[in-house]
């Protein structure tokens, strides 16, 4: 990941440069912020298995955290860190007098403290994976401001995936963001589609309707009633029943009465 004033203005239009530099700052700032606040709480919860300088060592081991922003993340971790309200430091348990001459009690020892820090690293990597999940909102809330200032310009993807490439995130992790983003402001982009005008001598017509696809062909002319029925008799196979004739017979009066009103 390069710094926020390295950071590529391609295919970005002029008059958007500098709102798209004050965008790329703005994100390396929201990332700093949410990594100082996750490694603030990590160096809290660890204070009593580890010393502060090493936690803040293992904290990057387990979290990626870029190698430009690391110093600064450190520097504002250790500034906002109290440390009057920190816990002690856990001591291990020491052997003494005749005891450090028994070898089975010196093993045991030695087995104790291994499975101390490889617990101590195993907690430290859950605690990374959350982090790792604050920092992917992070990224999320960033690339959707990115795609609204270039809305109109770039599509969503297109935005979302410069956002990405500039900030250099790994594939997995680009996919999450990218699917996240989607899915945020997916209820946003069908509402939009709607407010978008139609081409001239489209308009009152829905595109793709059945009524615009008429009238470029010949003209629908609606079945009448009798036929219908007919047609669907003939379909099922079986004689009329009474109850089709006197239907039948019904739209036929109507019909003919509607045939003397227009001949009048």
């Amino acid at each position: 990941m390069t710094v926020p004033s390295q950071m590529s203005l391609r295919r970005i239009p002029e008059a958007l440069h500098l709102q798209v530099r004050v965008a790329y700052a703005a994100a390396w700032e929201a990332l700093i912020a949410t990594h100082t606040a996750e490694a603030l709480q990590f160096l809290c919860e660890f204070a009593s298995r580890i010393a502060v300088l090493h936690a803040m060592d293992l904290y990057f081991q387990v979290t990626t955290v870029p190698e430009a922003m690391q110093e600064v993340v450190r520097s504002r971790t250790f500034t906002a860190l109290e440390l009057e309200s920190l816990p002690p430091l856990g001591q291990f348990p020491a052997l003494a007098g005749w005891h450090r001459f028994r070898p089975d009690l010196v093993i045991e020892h030695q087995r104790y403290r291994r499975r101390y820090q490889e617990k101590t690293f195993e907690l430290a990597r859950m605690v990374g994976a959350r982090a790792a999940e604050a920092v992917v909102g992070t990224h999320v809330e960033n690339a959707i401001g990115f795609t609204r200032l270039l809305k109109g310009i770039r599509a969503v993807g297109q935005a979302t995936d410069h956002y990405l490439r500039e900030f250099g995130l790994p594939a997995s992790v680009a996919q999450m963001v990218s699917q996240r983003v989607q899915a945020r402001v997916a209820g946003e982009q069908l509402t939009a589609q709607y407010d978008e005008p139609l081409p001239p001598g489209l308009e009152g017509q829905p595109a793709g309707s059945c009524f615009s696809r008429a009238r470029r062909g010949r003209r629908l002319t609606p079945l009448p009633a009798r036929r219908f029925l007919q047609l669907l008799s003939q379909v099922l196979g079986a004689p009329r029943s009474n109850r089709v004739d006197h239907v039948l017979q019904g739209n036929s009066g109507r019909g003919e009465g509607i045939a003397r009103q227009a001949g009048a």
